[in-house]
């Protein structure tokens, strides 16, 4: 007899959060999502991942070859491959203490041979971007909008968050219950694309593995073990290798990605996410576990501007990755992002955003989670903070200097 263990809490929504979305009179159930930005948009482009669809995406700019794309010094490392690996050169710009974009610094780095701005929403949160949109038209510039933690979120005026760029791109996959998925909007018409249908065994894998998320999520543990082992012995019976298969998401660039569209299983998810209800959620997620943890630790992040649908709920710890573990410990999940900057990015300007890599780690808060499992996550927190402290000195330097500064444009989302 199978019995139920404590569930995990995942850090990503698992096949557990779809839900049907409402359906209006005469409308098609499967049809819903289309009409929702940015897949309504008529130059859209379906891609395996994020990174695929700016490769796929950035023709449709017609920069110069050649040319140089300013980027932001906080980033992940695989938009910077890609864009490397299109044939484009990159100078390095410096974010503020918040993160938002500084244009007094992209101005310094212009020159000639600059042909467009890149520019991070991070963790859903939108950066300024009517003075950014100004600036590139003043300047001449193309505007990049990466919203790959962004899907759904709106800018305070209602507009959508890459709505604004002459390119955008979205990792669909990251926000929704989906084995693989980008999506790519331009102003200009894509050029014609062939992209090759995922190959089967790989859709198979990632999508076994949303399965096994979801066992563990739901409190299955043993079924899951189980799955493994038979999954595993099929494996050997067919000689099948799943590290041959290709699968999206880390911070590892794999140019072999790049050929490849999304297959009809996402397509078909679709039809079971309910746009309103994921915003809604992640949104009360949001305000709750902040409501929690304000005044116990440094939260960048902690108040929700009006249409933001966060990713991630952002703290900063002392020691990230003992933090993680720990909180893996009691069951809750976390997310260890961007911790490296790209080979690329001068010392200097790496060194100004490290404290953000070395301490932000991010807490789940997606729609497949509801108050209790917010609450829980929360304790976990103040758990492992107590333990922690204890087992210390008192607080570390690296914990002090983890606190943005006051002078941040985001002044009113610090803590109290």
């Amino acid at each position: 007899m199978t019995v139920k263990s404590a569930a995990v809490v995942p850090v990503y929504p698992t096949l557990a959060s779809l839900s049907a979305p409402p359906v209006a009179r005469g409308k098609r159930r499967n049809a819903q999502w289309r009409t929702w930005f940015p897949f309504s948009s008529r130059s859209g482009l379906w891609s395996f991942s994020g990174r695929v669809a700016l490769y796929h995406g950035l023709p449709s700019l017609e920069l110069p070859v050649g040319s140089t794309i300013l980027v932001p010094s906080y980033h992940q490392g695989v938009e910077i491959d890609t864009l490397l690996a299109a044939g484009y050169r990159l100078r390095y710009y410096r974010p503020d203490e918040i993160l938002a974009i500084d244009l007094r610094d992209v101005e310094r780095q212009l020159d000639a041979t600059v042909s467009a701005l890149y520019v991070i929403h991070y963790f859903g949160f939108p950066q300024p971007i009517a003075a950014v949109r100004g600036f590139c038209e003043a300047h001449g510039l193309k505007l990049i909008e990466d919203c790959a933690l962004s899907l759904f979120s709106q800018h305070d005026d209602g507009t959508w968050l890459g709505s604004h760029g002459d390119l955008a791109l979205f990792s669909v996959y990251k926000t929704l219950a989906l084995p693989h998925g980008g999506f790519a909007v331009t102003r200009r018409a894509l050029p014609a694309t062939m992209l090759r249908p995922v190959p089967r065994a790989s859709t198979l894998v990632q999508t076994i593995d949303l399965v096994q998320q979801t066992l563990r999520a739901t409190g299955w543990a043993g079924v899951d073990r189980w799955a493994a082992r038979v999954s595993r012995g099929v494996s050997r019976l067919l000689h099948w290798n799943r590290h041959r298969t290709i699968s999206s998401g880390g911070a590892s660039f794999d140019p072999e990605l790049l050929a490849y569209g999304v297959s009809r299983c996402v397509l078909a998810l679709m039809r079971l996410v309910d746009r309103d209800r994921v915003v809604a959620r992640r949104r009360a997620n949001f305000a709750r576990l902040a409501a929690r943890l304000r005044g116990h630790l440094p939260c960048p992040f902690p108040e929700l501007p009006a249409g933001t649908c966060p990713l991630f709920f952002p703290v900063m710890v002392p020691d990230k990755r003992r933090f993680q573990a720990d909180l893996a410990a009691l069951g809750v999940e976390s997310v260890n992002l961007w911790d490296a900057a790209h080979p690329t990015c001068p010392a200097h300007l790496a060194a100004e955003v490290s404290h953000w890599r070395r301490h932000c780690l991010e807490l789940p808060i997606h729609q497949e989670l509801d108050g209790a499992t917010i609450d829980r996550v929360a304790t976990a927190v103040l758990t492992v903070l107590e333990t922690q402290r204890r087992t210390s000195s008192g607080p570390s330097p690296a914990s002090r200097a983890a606190s943005p500064a006051p002078d941040s444009p985001y002044q009113s989302a610090l803590p109290a």
